[in-house]
């Protein structure tokens, strides 16, 4: 079933925060020049920040073409990035111990559906750039892992977007990361387990500038 673009405006904020808190644990990277290491897939850090260059072009452009809706880059683009990136391996994880997947046809078809509802594809694209800092070659991989986290809460048999289909699908994302490994650079933040929360990073990745003479 395709949901309409209002539920997913309401639901995409609510996933963000879910998938962030449940992927993103406090363990550090052992590998040199990693943002995260999933499985036996390394994040590298040029990935991270060619990603976070593309949305900063996007946004440019966009804010540029509209100045009343001009795009304000998020203070944490490079968590929301390691997250999204991250994301994509733990939810096909997940679908896959729990034998579901998302196939190409769903994911055009809900694309399609909601560029429609929106007015367009231009719509979606800004959309998601401002709401999830989504550039437009990732929309394809957003929708997988929407489409998925829906298929997942169906496992619980309750409501999707209710409080206890949420909790269904946080404890299978966490036994997904827990087989997984996954392990995240302190550079971008640490998990707290007990408060439910990204932190920000645990402390300075750089040295404090020296003082002015």
């Amino acid at each position: 079933m395709i949901r309409s673009s209002s539920v997913l405006r309401r639901t995409v904020p609510a996933v963000g925060a879910l998938v962030a808190a449940v992927v993103l644990s406090a363990c550090g990277v052992s590998h040199p020049g990693a943002a995260a290491v999933v499985g036996q897939d390394k994040i590298t850090v040029s990935a991270v920040q060619a990603r976070m260059a593309a949305v900063r072009s996007e946004g440019a452009a966009q804010s540029s073409g509209q100045p009343a809706a001009s795009y304000q880059e998020p203070a944490d683009l490079a968590q929301a990035t390691v997250a999204q990136m991250v994301m994509s391996a733990v939810v096909a994880h997940a679908l896959a111990t729990n034998g579901l997947s998302v196939s190409d046809t769903e994911i055009a078809r809900t694309r399609q559906a909601e560029a429609q509802e929106l007015g367009g594809e231009p719509a979606l694209e800004q959309m998601l750039l401002v709401k999830q800092a989504v550039p437009t070659g990732q929309i394809d991989a957003f929708y997988r892992e929407w489409l998925g986290l829906q298929k997942l809460a169906g496992l619980s048999g309750q409501q999707i977007g209710s409080p206890q289909a949420a909790t269904a699908v946080r404890q299978l994302l966490a036994q997904s990361a827990t087989d997984l490994k996954v392990s995240v650079n302190p550079r971008y933040g640490s998990w707290d387990d007990q408060q439910g929360v990204l932190n920000g990073p645990s402390a300075a990745w750089l040295p404090p500038a020296a003082p002015a003479a």
